[in-house]
C-alpha cells in the first residue's frame, strides 16, 4: 500500500503512456521521474553526469525492456516528452518497482523538413 501511495501522490509521480518497443496504442501508467546527478573526476578534470531514471510499478509494466517508451504529458510546470528505455537498473527488494534508465527522444519538427 505504501508503494501505491507514492505512485498516486501527484507531487511525486505523474501519468505516462508506456509502449512496448515504442509501438502500439500504449498503456496508461503512473511513473516516478528522477534525475540524480553525479560528479566524476577523471584525468584531472571533473565531469557532471546527468541521468534520467523512471520508476514504474511492476504491477503495471511487468517486464519493461530496452526500446520501450514512456510518453509523459506536461503537468503542473513539469516538462513532458517521449523517453526511451536505454537500460534497466534495480528492482526493489520487494519486487514491486523497476527503475529504468531513459533518454529523451527528440520529436521531429515538421518545419525542419524540406518540401
Amino acid at each position: 500500500m505504501a508503494v501505491d501511495a507514492l505512485f498516486e501522490d501527484p507531487n511525486l509521480s505523474c501519468d505516462a503512456v508506456w509502449r512496448a518497443n515504442g509501438a502500439g496504442d500504449g498503456l496508461p501508467v503512473r511513473i516516478r521521474r528522477r534525475s540524480p546527478e553525479g560528479i566524476v573526476g577523471a584525468g584531472g578534470g571533473q565531469f557532471d553526469l546527468d541521468a534520467m531514471l523512471i520508476d514504474v510499478r511492476l504491477s503495471e509494466v511487468p517486464s519493461p525492456a530496452k526500446g520501450d517508451t514512456f510518453e509523459v504529458g506536461v503537468e503542473d510546470g513539469e516538462p513532458g516528452g517521449l523517453f526511451e528505455v536505454i537500460g534497466l537498473a534495480t528492482i526493489d527488494s520487494h519486487r514491486l518497482v523497476r527503475t529504468c534508465e531513459v533518454a529523451a527522444i527528440a520529436e521531429d519538427d515538421p518545419e525542419d523538413e524540406e518540401p
